[in-house]
């Protein structure tokens, strides 16, 4: 059982963390943690790269545009984010 001053301490810093980081609160809160974009944006590059190198050893054409597309995609993705 926590004493009545070291409640209200635990109420103080939640507020400031709520106030600061309102994401990390609720990421604490819930307990549920979302894929950062970067890490999707990171995965979309590798993607890119696998479906490249797919189509090349390959010589399947489809795979090496859809690539290319792909690295359309994640330029957009890695300047938007700026």
């Amino acid at each position: 059982m926590l004493s009545p001053y070291d409640r209200d301490q635990l109420a103080k810093i939640e507020i400031q963390l709520e106030t600061s980081d309102p994401e990390l609160a609720t990421v604490l809160r819930t307990g549920k943690r979302r894929w950062s974009r970067t890490v999707l944006r990171v995965l979309l590059d590798v993607l890119a790269v696998a479906i490249l190198v797919i189509g090349l050893v390959t010589g399947v054409v489809s795979l090496v545009l859809w690539a290319a597309l792909l690295f359309g995609v994640a330029i957009w993705a890695h300047v938007a984010r700026r």
